[in-house]
């Protein structure tokens, strides 16, 4: 899979080493946030969450202080730098994370004598998701980095682990706070262990507590990120963002389209979603849609794509559904029958994607659970 990189948005100024040097270190603010949000709705690829929950993290961290984004190339190789993420349980009774429980995850990874990380980066790019750290950021003082652990939605924590799973010996170390105190349903704590133990052991206390789970996890130095995480991922998120914005004052079908021009995207369909088989396997929510004649099957985030049996995309190639009201990326879990859609697919070439991406074995879980073959398609 090849990893793309392109220029920056208009965000920067200057020419050459001097727009460079503009773009290595940038304040974040309400223009930046809201872009960075629409764009990584559509980065999600029907995963994320919600867009609404991400403004309101956002812009509580910009009241709190000013977070700032800096490129991987700033730290030195040897610097270590940290994990933001979230797990949901999809049996959400009381889905509350305070701002408190998401300092604290960091906190008790520093309290496990884990030393003052240089940066910190989310787990994946998803509306929600994206902007996992910026609390942490505003209120420790810790800058972001623009290197996510995946440049796309993606399902699994393993997914988001930069390939750590592969290292031999590799000791996973995970910190965790959630729940509302208020009705005795908050804990924290600190796992160490395998990947995929540590973070099977999360997601069943998110669920006790009632959802979700504030996580720092994976510390790593700068040296290892650049080279399996997704460094300028954040600022193609901006650029599509900013696009979309750009489109709006010709209407929800222009928005789409500067999407899927950002993405290099193509616009299969526009009509209205025909059915939707919702179920929750592998603690998600899983499924299928049907939309004029073409199948998408869904694990959280669009998996597959089909039309009359033939294979049209597949995970981590970028499925998407639009809503033609809206011109707004729509996850898999509020879709319905009867919405009006567009259908989006982009090749996984035109996006930045992290090492979970390369392993074969963390694609096995999907193909069992949907019943379709994702490693025929994907010649890794």
């Amino acid at each position: 899979m090849m990893n793309k990189r392109k220029g920056y948005a208009s965000h920067f100024s200057g020419n050459g080493t001097e727009k460079e040097a503009v773009m290595a270190k940038l304040q974040m603010n309400k223009d930046l946030l809201e872009s960075v949000v629409l764009g990584a709705s559509v980065l999600g690829g029907g995963g994320g969450g919600s867009e609404e929950d991400a403004i309101e993290a956002g812009e509580l961290a910009l009241k709190i202080g000013t977070p700032v984004l800096l490129d991987v190339d700033d730290l030195e190789p040897w610097q270590t730098v940290v994990s933001c993420s979230m797990v949901t349980c999809p049996y959400r009774k009381d889905p509350f994370i305070a701002p408190r429980a998401r300092v604290r995850s960091v906190e008790l990874l520093l309290e496990s004598g884990i030393g003052r990380p240089a940066g910190l980066i989310p787990n994946e790019c998803g509306s929600f998701w994206i902007t996992n750290g910026w609390i942490e950021s505003a209120i420790l003082g810790i800058p972001l980095v623009d290197a996510p652990c995946n440049g796309r939605g993606h399902p699994t924590p393993e997914m988001g682990s930069m390939g750590l799973h592969r290292v031999p010996d590799y000791v996973s170390i995970q910190s965790f706070a959630g729940g509302n105190p208020a009705k005795g349903a908050y804990v924290e704590g600190v796992l160490k262990g395998s990947i995929e133990m540590v973070s099977n052991m999360i997601r069943q206390d998110a669920c006790i507590v009632g959802g979700i789970m504030a996580v720092a996890r994976n510390p790593v130095e700068a040296s290892y990120i650049r080279d399996n995480a997704a460094p300028g991922a954040l600022k193609q998120a901006i650029r599509i963002g900013d696009a979309m914005k750009k489109a709006r004052e010709k209407g929800p079908g222009a928005v789409i389209e500067a999407a899927a021009s950002m993405i290099s995207g193509i616009i299969l369909h526009r009509g209205e979603i025909e059915t939707v088989d919702r179920f929750t396997a592998g603690g998600m929510d899983t499924g299928t849609v049907s939309v004029g004649g073409y199948e998408i099957t869904f694990w959280k985030e669009y998996m597959t794509l089909e039309k009359d049996g033939e294979r049209v995309a597949t995970f981590p190639d970028l499925i998407n559904i639009f809503s033609c009201e809206t011109g707004r990326a729509v996850s898999s879990d509020l879709l319905l029958p009867g919405m009006q859609v567009a259908l989006v697919s982009a090749s996984r070439r035109e996006l930045i994607l992290g090492g979970g991406m390369r392993s074969p074995e963390l694609f096995e879980p999907a193909e069992t659970i949907l019943g379709k073959e994702i490693l025929t398609f994907l010649h890794l």
